[in-house]
């Protein structure tokens, strides 16, 4: 496993935004952008000025191209791991190992460890499991990465079965990676 730092800017002035990109291109032409909500508008100018962005309380959480779903963009993001960095109040991150008997419901979460056999996990929105999945998942939402499976997780009121490479459910789509 490596560990990667990564630097996210939260944009949330569009003006400022502009004026910073053309004056300091350069230095942060490597960096992402974070948008709590969508803008059509500066999404546009993110994507003609070819920077990274993504929308954290959207339907277009974890790509910027909900019309094209591409690998490429899927594994440049994944690869990089920025769902680390995101934090807000209807985004969960839990890092530690979910045990028999734990019982989690949230909108949108990212698991960065195992989950075990006898947990339950409901998500309403979207979710990213990052190891290796024991237990129980439903997913009523609109997106799904999934590292590896060995238990039980249901989609949209689909059992998915078992999973052996980093898998994306959107909406009715499957890609493995």
């Amino acid at each position: 496993m490596k560990q990667k730092t990564i630097r996210v800017f939260e944009v949330e002035d569009f003006e400022k935004l502009k004026n910073i990109i053309e004056s300091k291109f350069e230095l942060i032409k490597n960096h992402y952008f974070m948008l709590k909500e969508p803008n059509k508008e500066i999404q546009e100018f993110l994507k003609n000025k070819n920077l990274n962005y993504f929308v954290i309380n959207s339907d277009e959480s974890f790509t910027s191209k909900k019309e094209k779903l591409e690998k490429e963009v899927l594994v440049k993001v994944v690869e990089k791991e920025i769902i680390k960095q995101i934090d807000s109040d209807n985004f969960k991150i839990f890092e530690k190992v979910i045990r028999n008997g734990e019982e989690i419901e949230v909108d949108c979460a990212v698991f960065l460890n195992k989950i075990n056999p006898g947990a339950k996990i409901k998500i309403n929105k979207q979710g990213f499991f990052f190891d290796e999945n024991r237990g129980n998942i439903i997913i009523e939402g609109n997106f799904l990465f999934v590292r590896k499976n060995k238990g039980n997780i249901v989609y949209n009121s689909e059992e998915i079965g078992e999973i052996e490479k980093d898998t994306v459910f959107y909406e009715d789509k499957r890609l493995e990676l």
